[in-house]
């Protein structure tokens, strides 16, 4: 989710396309491709304008126009502390995408933190 969320803010808004090769993960990760863009877009935290799935490994294709949402700005924007110091979740998304080990319960986190601001936000 990092690596996708990194070139994500990194691309900004203009046409493209997104592959798993471009996220330069190891094949392992191949499987968790597009349930980490579709969980991201359920979130609200992204926009995908379409899915090209084709034949020949579970990441095979593309996706194109991924786009962070108003609401995933503002997620981003948010100041954590996972380490034991204060950063923007932008800068821990970032951090996250040269280290994963580091921030091995990343993925638990950023669901804890999208329950909790979503909660915020309605109350």
């Amino acid at each position: 989710m990092a690596r996708i969320l990194e070139k994500t803010m990194d691309v900004g808004i203009q046409e493209w396309m997104l592959t798993f090769d471009d996220l330069n993960l190891e094949e392992d990760f191949a499987n968790f491709f597009y349930p980490c863009l579709e969980w991201l877009e359920s979130e609200g935290l992204i926009r995908v304008r379409s899915y090209h799935r084709t034949m020949g490994g579970r990441a095979q294709g593309s996706v194109q126009n991924v786009h962070i949402t108003a609401f995933g700005q503002s997620v981003l924007r948010q100041e954590v502390n996972i380490t034991g110091e204060n950063e923007m979740l932008s800068e821990t998304v970032k951090n996250v995408s040269k280290e994963p080990g580091y921030y091995s319960k990343f993925g638990d986190f950023l669901g804890s933190l999208l329950g909790g601001f979503t909660k915020s936000i309605g109350s």
